[in-house]
C-alpha cells in the first residue's frame, strides 16, 4: 500500500522571498544551490529541499533544514537542526529558528519550552511579522492547554511572567476553586510581588457568582491557528491481489478522504494520516504503535485490522495515553478497563444484546430458544442474548451451545425441539348442528409451537451449512417459527421456498443505503481519486476517521478526546452508525428483517 499525501501541510507565512534577497550579504552560501532548495521548499517538496540544505554550511541553510523537517512532521529532527543555528547568525535567522523551534515543541506537546521560547521573542524590536506571529502563537497556546498540560508548563516555565500568564489564562477554563488554588500556587512559588500583580488576580476571583465557567468542555479550549493533527493508520501490508489487500487498502483510502474533508472544512487546522505497517502478529503491532508514538507523536490511532494485533496495541495506547479507535476489531476483551481504546465495530455481545431487545420489546416474544455452535464467535452472542432476554422478562426454554462439528453437523437431535406441539383445542363440530346433539362441542388437534422464536447466531465457515440445515428441518416439520440470527443470515441468499413464509431477523454492524446522495457522492469521489469502486471497507474507514476528526474539530485539544468520544452524540455515517453511550464499544447495532417484502431495516 502506498502512502499518499492527503493535502499540503500548512506552512508558516514568513516571507520566503526575503531570504532570496538575504543571499547577497551572506558569504558562505552557494546562492544557486540554496535557491534550488528554496524553490523545492516553496513547492512543498520538503524532503528534497532538506537534502540540499543539509549539504550547505550556513545559518540560513541550517534554518531551512529544520523548517523542511518540521513541514515533514519530523519534529524532533527539526529541533536538532534549529538548535544548531548559532548565536552569531543574523538576528532574523535566530528569531525564525527560535519561532520554528517553538512550533515543533508545540507539536511535541512540550508546551513549557515553547512558551519560554516565544516569551523571549515577545518584546523584540522592530515588530516584524514574525514577532507579531510569535506573540499571537504565545496567547493561542495559553488558550489551548488543559489543566494537566498547564500544570506541566507551569513547572517548566523559566519566567515569572509566563507562570503568571499560565495562571491568569486558566480563568474560565477551570472551576472557581481550582482557579483559587492556581493563584495560591503562584504565590507559593516565591515570585516577587513587585514582578507580578497578585492584587489584580485576587480581584478577578473576588466573587464566585461572577466567575465565568462554561459547562461544556468543548467551549473552554481553542487550538492555535495552523495546528497539525497527526493521526496514525495502523494497518497490515498485504500483497496486491490478495483478499486482505483490498480490506487494508479500502480502510486506508477511507482515512485519507476523511482527512481531506477535514482539511477543506478547517482553514486553520490540518490533519495528516501517518501510515505504519502492523504486520499480522503482536510483535509487529507493538512496533507499529511504538513507532507512531515516538516518531510521529500521533494524537490518535486508527486501527489495527485484527483483534489479536489490537490487544498488543491497546496496552501501548494506554501507556502512551494515545486514544485508539479500532474500525473492525470486535473482541469483547479488547477494551476491558482501558480508557484509551474504542471499538467502532460493535462486539458480538452487543449483537446478542440488541437482538434480545428487539425480540422481547419489539416483536413481543416471550418464550425463546437459543442454538449456537460451541467455540464459535456466535457463542458469545448467544450468552449475551440469554442474559438480556431474561433481564427483560422472557423465558429461554432451550439453550443449546453444542460441538456440532464433532457430530458432522447432524443437528436433527437439536432442531426437533423446535417442532410444533400437538395441542387439543375446542372447536364447534359442524356435523353436530341439529338434533339432540346440537350443543356438543367437538375437539380438534392442531399444531402449535410453544416457542415464539429461536436465536441462531451461526458464524464462521460452517454458518451457511447450518443455516441451510436449520431451515430444511423446520420446513420438514411444517414450522413457521421466526428466526433471530447473526449477520451471516443476511449475507447468504435464502430461496423463498426455503424461507417458508417465516420472518427472519438478523443483526448487522453496517448498512449501505444505495439511494443516499451522500453515499453516491462518496462513490463518485472515490472512483475519481483512486480509479476503482469504493468497497464497504472504504466506507468503514471513512466513517471511523470522520468520527474521530469531527470530535477533534469540536474539542480542538487531542488531550480531551478520550473523555468526549464515549459520550459523543450519534454519528450517522456512510455505512455505520456510531454511538458509545458512555462505554468504549459502539452500541449502534442495526436489525434487519427478511420477509415477503425482501430485506428491510427493522421497524421499531
Amino acid at each position: 500500500m502506498n502512502k499518499q499525501t492527503v493535502t499540503t501541510r500548512l506552512s508558516i507565512k514568513l516571507f520566503i522571498a526575503s531570504w532570496v534577497l538575504f543571499l547577497g550579504i551572506t558569504a558562505p552560501v552557494k546562492a544557486q544551490d540554496f535557491e534550488e532548495g528554496l524553490n523545492l521548499y516553496k513547492n512543498q517538496q520538503f524532503e528534497e529541499a532538506a537534502n540540499i540544505f543539509q549539504s550547505l554550511d550556513s545559518p540560513e541553510a541550517i534554518l531551512f533544514t529544520g523548517k523542511s523537517y518540521y513541514s515533514l512532521g519530523e519534529y524532533l529532527r527539526a529541533k536538532s537542526y534549529l538548535r544548531q543555528v548559532s548565536s552569531d547568525a543574523p538576528p532574523e535567522i535566530q528569531h525564525e529558528a527560535q519561532f520554528t523551534r517553538a512550533l515543533a515543541e508545540f507539536q511535541l506537546d512540550q508546551f513549557g519550552p515553547a512558551l519560554n521560547r516565544l516569551y523571549e521573542l515577545k518584546d523584540i524590536s522592530p515588530r516584524t511579522s514574525l514577532i507579531n506571529n510569535s506573540n499571537t502563537f504565545y496567547n493561542e497556546i495559553l488558550d489551548y492547554l488543559t489543566i494537566a498540560q498547564r500544570r506541566k508548563a507551569f513547572q517548566e516555565a523559566d519566567f515569572a511572567e509566563v507562570q503568571k500568564d499560565l495562571v491568569q489564562s486558566a480563568f474560565g477554563k477551570v472551576d472557581f476553586q481550582t482557579a483559587k488554588i492556581l493563584v495560591g500556587e503562584l504565590k507559593k512559588s516565591g515570585i516577587s510581588t513587585g514582578t507580578i500583580a497578585y492584587q489584580e488576580l485576587d480581584q478577578m476571583l473576588a466573587d464566585s457568582l461572577t466567575y465565568n465557567y462554561p459547562p461544556s468542555i468543548e467551549n473552554r479550549f481553542s487550538a492555535p491557528r495552523g495546528i497539525v493533527y497527526d493521526i496514525g493508520a495502523a494497518l497490515p501490508r498485504f500483497k496486491p491481489g490478495t483478499p486482505d489487500f483490498g480490506v487494508s487498502q479500502g480502510l486506508f483510502h477511507g482515512y485519507l478522504m476523511a482527512a481531506e474533508d477535514f482539511n477543506q472544512r478547517n482553514a486553520g487546522k490540518k490533519a495528516f494520516i501517518r501510515y505504519q505497517n502492523t504486520g499480522a502478529d503482536m510483535d509487529s503491532a507493538g512496533y507499529a504503535m511504538n513507532h507512531l508514538a515516538w516518531s510521529n507523536n500521533v494524537d490518535a490511532v486508527l486501527g489495527p485490522l485484527f483483534s489479536e494485533s489490537a490487544l498488543r496495541m491497546a496496552q501501548l495506547a494506554e501507556q502512551y495515553q494515545v486514544p485508539m479507535l479500532a474500525p473492525l476489531a470486535n473482541s469483547d476483551s479488547l477494551n476491558v478497563d482501558n480508557p484509551y481504546v474504542f471499538q467502532a465495530n460493535p462486539t458480538l455481545a452487543s449483537h446478542g444484546r440488541k437482538m434480545a431487545q428487539h425480540a422481547v420489546q419489539n416483536l413481543k416474544m416471550d418464550t425463546l430458544a437459543v442454538f449456537a455452535e460451541k467455540n464459535s464467535l456466535g457463542e458469545t452472542s448467544a450468552y449475551s442474548f440469554r442474559k438480556e432476554a431474561e433481564r427483560l422478562g422472557a423465558h429461554i426454554k432451550h439453550f443449546m451451545i453444542e460441538d456440532l462439528q464433532s457430530t458432522g453437523y447432524d443437528i436433527t437431535d437439536y432442531t426437533q425441539r423446535f417442532a410444533p406441539d400437538t395441542v387439543a383445542v375446542k372447536a364447534t363440530n359442524q356435523r353436530l348442528t341439529s338434533g339432540p346433539n346440537r350443543n356438543i362441542v367437538g375437539v380438534d388437534s392442531v399444531l402449535k409451537n410453544s416457542l415464539d422464536g429461536v436465536y441462531a447466531p451461526f458464524t464462521g465457515q460452517a454458518a451457511s451449512t447450518l443455516i441451510d440445515l436449520l431451515l430444511t428441518d423446520l420446513q420438514v416439520m411444517n414450522s413457521k417459527l421466526p428466526i433471530l440470527g447473526s449477520a451471516e443470515w443476511g449475507v447468504i441468499e435464502i430461496p423463498e421456498e426455503r424461507r417458508g413464509g417465516r420472518s427472519i431477523h438478523f443483526t448487522e454492524s453496517y448498512y449501505i443505503n444505495s439511494k443516499s446522495p451522500r453515499v453516491n457522492q462518496f462513490r463518485e469521489r472515490y472512483k475519481e481519486q483512486f480509479g476503482q469502486e469504493a468497497s464497504r471497507f472504504a466506507m468503514i474507514g471513512y466513517d471511523s476517521a470522520d468520527l474521530l476528526l469531527r470530535i477533534l474539530e469540536r474539542v480542538e485539544n487531542p488531550a480531551l478526546l478520550k473523555d468526549v468520544i464515549k459520550d459523543y452524540p450519534l454519528y450517522e455515517g456512510l455505512i455505520s452508525n456510531i454511538r458509545f453511550n458512555g462505554t468504549h464499544v459502539n452500541q449502534e447495532v442495526k436489525v434487519f428483517t427478511i420477509s415477503d417484502q425482501g430485506v428491510q431495516p427493522a421497524v421499531y
